[in-house]
Parts: structure tokens; sequence; C-alpha cells
């Protein structure tokens, strides 16, 4: 993972149990907020090139993630990823961001906007949901991603 991806990992990783954020496990929500708290990074630079506003985001995910309630009868089952605790869905984003980084280069770390990109191929999320209820759809972030690719490319 790269710089920007661990510390929203760790960011994710910090709000779940014993944290301000009681749930069983890291969840998408909690990886969303993990990119929403590096705004400088490239997940909250493409959101914030999109026109979202970072801070109503994350105020409405803090929200959602604090009383939310589980549907009846879902299993909140979890899974072991790097260690730590994490919802399938979560750790499905994780194995997308990986795939999503591969696409950039074979060896590029993981960075925000492959998690912002994982996390909008698992509409079950919270973390979808919460992008979707503001106006971020995948086909909108890979267009924006791809923007942002071409700026990385320097030719001077």
């Amino acid at each position: 993972m790269g710089r920007c991806a661990l510390l929203a990992w760790e960011h994710a990783v910090e709000a779940r149990p014993g944290g301000r954020i009681e749930r069983p496990g890291v969840m998408t929500g909690h990886l969303l907020l993990g990119v929403l708290k590096e705004p400088a990074c490239a997940g909250g630079l493409m959101l914030a090139k999109m026109g979202i506003d970072l801070p109503v985001v994350l105020a409405h995910t803090e929200f959602v993630m604090l009383h939310g309630r589980s549907v009846e009868g879902v299993d909140v089952a979890t899974v072991d990823y790097a260690g730590v605790p994490h919802t399938r869905a979560a750790r499905t984003v994780m194995e997308l961001a990986l795939d999503e980084a591969a696409l950039f280069s074979a060896t590029y770390p993981i960075g925000t906007e492959h998690i912002l990109l994982g996390l909008l191929r698992v509409p079950e999320g919270i973390g979808c949901r919460v992008l979707g209820f503001f106006g971020v759809d995948e086909e909108r972030a890979r267009a924006t991603r791809d923007e942002f690719w071409q700026i990385l490319r320097v030719q001077e």
C-alpha cells in the first residue's frame, strides 16, 4: 500500500471496535471515512474534482456509521485482512483496490483512488451507498481518475 492508502486504512481501523464507531470489524463505511480523512491524496482530490464537499460527505458517513441499523437476519461475519477483522464487503473492497492499482502498473501501490473505486464496485456496501447518495458512481469516478492519470504522465 502507498502512504496515503495506508493512512486511510489506519483511519478505518481506528474507527472500528474500541474506537469511535463500534462495529464488529472494518466496514466499507470505515474505508470511505479513511479516504475522506486524507483529502490531499488522490481519492480525496478526485472527489473534490467531481464537486463533492468532503466535510459534508464525511459527516454523513459518520452519521450512518454511528446510527445505521443492521438488517435483521443478515450475518455480519468478519474475515481477516492484514490481521484485522473486516466485513466480507470491506475485504472485497481492499482486494478490488489491489486490482485497480495493477491497472496503472503491475508494481503501483494501492492508493486512496483505488480504494475509492473498490468501494464503488461493492454496491451493497455502506461506502458505495453513501457515495451514490452524493451522485458519485463508478463511471464518473473512473473518468475523473483517467483525467488525473493524464496529469501524472509528466512530459517535462
